[in-house]
């Protein structure tokens, strides 16, 4: 009897192993697979609606709307569809992940000051310099819904910006962030791009990723401007057009040139 108990023992034990071994061969159940999303230019980003964040691309003379897919794997990147200003002009994009019930958040650390990944980093035109809904007109040159996704700040500026109009300066006087966005794929999941003629499909597939750049930047030997300035034709309200100066340079003229996304956290775009 006790040489039956063992026997069934070192099967199962055999049996345990064998499974452990399959398992760690083949597909990860838990593996993810990170998309990334990057944002450059002029462009607002609004978190009014809790259910969505959308992406207001401006409609600005001599800046060309650019989205980039890009595959990452083993550290290479390969782009897989590039989606020019003509095929972007009027459309609205839907980014989701099917069947999920994520909506977008925003990474806030306990402490910004400590974390530089923390969004508040990144300017908000309504919180941060006016403490009011600014209301955002519907005249974009694309629009694209986030209906998922982590917002957090990328990178921060090496110097301190103040915000200045006429005579009056802002009591902003900090660096500013760049925004961007990461989804994070479970196996069997997908990301879906929609909107465009073809829709884009982003599926875990081995040790990819990927990276979407959405851009709205003038060409490299445009001269300086202030590009700040379209952020105000963008709004309903007339308020004081406050412009971005370096801190270490408050008394001089012009204006460096600030042609980033900028994040409206009260306004909403339809």
């Amino acid at each position: 009897m006790k040489k039956i108990y063992f026997l069934m023992v070192f099967f199962a034990i055999c049996f345990c192993v064998l499974m452990s071994n399959v398992n760690n061969n083949g597909v990860n159940a838990d593996a993810k697979c990170e998309v990334s999303f990057h944002f450059d230019g002029l462009q607002a980003i609004a978190f009014g609606d809790s259910k969505r964040v959308s992406d207001g691309i401006l409609d600005v003379h001599h800046h060309s709307p650019l989205i980039e897919v890009k595959e990452i794997k083993a550290g290479k990147e390969t782009v897989i569809r590039t989606i020019k200003a003509d095929e972007l002009k009027g459309k609205v994009l839907n980014v989701d992940v099917p069947n999920s019930q994520q909506h977008p958040t925003r990474y806030y650390s306990p402490d910004m000051s400590k974390d530089v990944q923390d969004f508040r980093w990144c300017l908000d035109i309504e919180n941060d310099l006016f403490q009011k809904q600014l209301y955002l007109k519907d005249n974009f040159f694309t629009k694209i819904h986030f209906n998922t996704g982590k917002f957090y700040t990328e990178s921060i500026t090496e110097n301190k910006y103040q915000f200045v109009v006429g005579s009056k300066i802002h009591n902003f006087k900090r660096e500013i962030g760049t925004a961007a966005a990461q989804v994070q794929l479970k196996s069997g999941e997908s990301l879906i791009i929609s909107g465009l003629e073809k829709p884009i499909k982003l599926i875990p597939s081995g040790n990819v990723s990927y990276r979407v750049d959405i851009t709205n930047l003038p060409p490299e030997n445009m001269a300086n401007m202030d590009h700040f300035s379209f952020y105000y034709d963008a709004v309903k309200l007339s308020v004081p057009q406050y412009m971005p100066i370096l801190v270490k340079k408050a008394s001089f003229r012009p204006s460096p040139m600030v042609c980033e996304a900028v994040i409206f956290g009260k306004s909403s775009i339809k």
